[in-house]
């Protein structure tokens, strides 16, 4: 049986999976006191002993089984997508609460075997959606929700993926991500698009209809980026949303992560709210600018680096299994995000809008 939730004490957990994305994830557990890293599992010896150095008292094994015997209360599921399904839903299996990043699965079957473990054994699915919780998102939530801007009529989205910026990736963190684009999900849509649905359906519902218009554009031999993709969808609520995706390799952004540059605007009936930046510094202005009544309202003393968001989501880990909170995704609203995205690789495919099926 998974542990009663909400725990007590310290939230134990066990990481599986120890790739590129533990960069962000892992220095956020280690400076949050209510958390306890006691397992540490990954194939690669040199990943173990990145991190054992940062938690000594951590159980080091490059087995799943080794991981949870130390008997963590939550398995953060670190592996890349196309694993999810199966590593996650082992664990739900075995009886231990998961963490999973976006996107929760690679397809709706994934999904859903992950979904049922979860629900045969009790045991809760935690679908890690750090832009959810990055600061200037979460306060232009806010403003919506205070009527700031009157009623939103719509919103546009960019994402400038760039070469040049940003921290060194190993070639190794690419390589799934290569291999998952030959059948269209490539990294730039569904991947890094998810983030966009996500904050999308977080800040207006769900979607009722959907079109995308996906290009290509050849890096080396055998290896695409998924841009220029244009994608428009309709909320159930009336707002519509364009998301703009363009490949700009010789373009540098300065960013202390990832190198890509986005944008996020809503207009509403009275003005507007735009967060200028999450990635990457490509716009040297406030991280969030409101418009209303001819005047602009800059928000200058917002935390606004990726390790912030991640430094929030980690609390709200916390929150979720220590203090019963609601998580700011839970995975049945991640499958909808899922269906949303699929829905949007269908419309390009058929060269036509599609309505989205409701979850």
């Amino acid at each position: 049986m998974p542990s009663p939730l909400p725990l007590k004490g310290p939230l134990r957990l066990g990481l599986l999976g120890l790739g590129q994305i533990t960069e962000l994830m892992l220095p956020a557990y280690a400076a949050n006191s209510d958390v306890e890293v006691v397992g540490l599992c990954d194939p690669d010896p040199e990943r173990l002993a990145r991190w054992s150095g940062v938690f000594p008292a951590a159980t080091v094994t490059r087995d799943r089984r080794g991981l949870l015997e130390g008997s963590p209360d939550v398995i953060d599921v670190l592996v890349p997508t196309p694993l999810h399904a199966e590593v996650a839903g082992a664990v739900l299996e075995a009886g231990f609460h998961v963490q999973v990043q976006k996107p929760i699965a690679r397809d709706l079957e994934g999904a859903d075997a992950m979904l049922a473990a979860a629900r045969a054994s009790g045991a809760r699915l935690h679908v890690l959606e750090d832009y959810l919780a990055y600061p200037p998102l979460v306060r232009l939530h806010d403003l919506i929700d205070e009527g700031a801007i009157g009623t939103p009529v719509g919103c546009h989205m960019k994402i400038v993926a760039t070469g040049m910026g940003g921290w060194e990736v190993s070639p190794e963190s690419y390589e799934w991500q290569f291999q998952q684009a030959k059948d269209g999900r490539g990294m730039l849509v569904f991947d890094h698009g998810w983030h966009q649905l996500a904050v999308a359906h977080w800040l207006f519902g769900p979607v009722r209809r959907i079109f995308a218009w996906l290009g290509a554009t050849e890096i080396v031999p055998e290896i695409v980026m998924d841009a220029p993709s244009t994608i428009v969808w309709e909320h159930h609520n009336g707002v519509r949303v364009v998301l703009e995706i363009s490949f700009a390799i010789d373009t540098y952004f300065r960013s202390s992560h990832y190198g890509g540059d986005e944008r996020v605007e809503v207009t509403g009936t009275k003005g507007f709210a735009r967060c200028n930046r999450i990635s990457a510094f490509g716009i040297q202005e406030p991280s969030l600018v409101l418009y209303r009544d001819g005047e602009v309202r800059g928000f200058h003393a917002l935390d606004d680096r990726p390790p912030d968001a991640f430094a929030a989501m980690a609390a709200r880990s916390v929150a979720v299994f220590k203090e019963g909170a609601d998580p700011l995704m839970d995975a049945s609203v991640a499958r909808q995000v899922l269906v949303t995205l699929l829905a949007a690789l269908d419309s390009h495919r058929l060269g036509t809008p599609v309505d989205v099926p409701a979850s």
